[in-house]
């Protein structure tokens, strides 16, 4: 006879090692992801947080626990939650807004402002404040370094090819001199007052001469030199006002003629001839 088969029972329960073996399975899956999280992080920017998964739970006697479980659950509620803006028009505040004196003033006032005052306003606006100590400190030093440049620049005629590039002796006084005319000297220390005229003649005729000697040698070498301050003629004509006399001088409510004056006036004297 053939041997009667038989139903296979149902496994309604699990042993308790294979329960071991998901657990171990899902804490390794988690420990090697952390692992690969870990790596990335430190090759490239750390990734954003992820809510944690919840957690399986196991329970072979009770499925019912299960669906409950799920059924309770119903994700996050402050990802979903919509928060509701509220305006209470009961006080009126008034804004406070950040406007200058001058922008006020032209707001109140009935002439249109000007497109300099719009500009002024933008670029008072847009520039930062500067308070850091080591650009005022370098600002400096730049600053002292251009003058003495420019000093050098101007006094570098003076120097010769084989001394030092501080001043000595006459030199010294010569570029002192020159920096008292910079800040507003109008004549020189060493501008001599009485001299006859054929002398001064001939030491501005030199003078002239050799700044022009010295400029073609700058310009040849390619050296930039100061601008030539130009100087202006004075009129040696004299002006008269309207209505002022046009002989002689007003003086104290009296017109003073002069010898001169009075001989241009009368012309010349006519000599009477006799005849014989």
């Amino acid at each position: 006879m053939a041997p009667a088969l038989g139903k296979r029972k149902r496994r309604d329960q699990i042993s308790d090692t294979e329960i071991n073996r998901e657990s171990a399975a899902d804490d390794r899956s988690v420990s090697l992801q952390a692992l690969f999280r870990q790596h990335f992080e430190s090759t490239f920017e750390p990734l954003p947080c992820t809510f944690a998964r919840p957690p399986l739970v196991h329970n072979i006697d009770d499925k019912s626990s299960d669906e409950e479980l799920e059924s309770d659950w119903d994700g996050f509620p402050e990802l979903y939650e919509e928060q509701v803006e509220t305006v209470h028009y009961a006080t009126s505040a008034p804004s406070k807004a950040d406007v200058s004196k001058d922008e006020f003033k032209t707001f109140m006032s009935t002439r249109p402002p000007s497109s300099a005052i719009e500009i002024s306003s933008t670029a008072k606006r847009k520039q930062p404040e500067s308070t850091d100590n080591d650009e005022s400190s370098t600002d400096a030093a730049n600053l002292k370094k251009d003058l003495a440049l420019q000093r050098l620049l101007k006094e570098s005629h003076l120097l010769d090819p084989q001394s030092t590039l501080s001043h000595s002796g006459q030199n010294r006084h010569k570029a002192l001199d020159l920096r008292l005319q910079d800040m507003g000297s109008k004549t020189s220390v060493f501008a001599q007052q009485k001299m006859p005229f054929a002398q001064r003649k001939g030491i501005t005729a030199k003078a002239i001469e050799r700044e022009k000697l010295r400029r073609r040698g700058a310009q040849e070498n390619g050296i930039i030199l100061e601008k030539v301050a130009k100087s202006r003629k004075d009129d040696s004509t004299r002006k008269r006002g309207i209505g002022a006399p046009s002989v002689g001088k007003f003086q104290g409510g009296m017109l003073k003629l002069s010898k001169k004056d009075v001989a241009e006036i009368e012309g010349p004297k006519k000599i009477a001839r006799h005849k014989r």
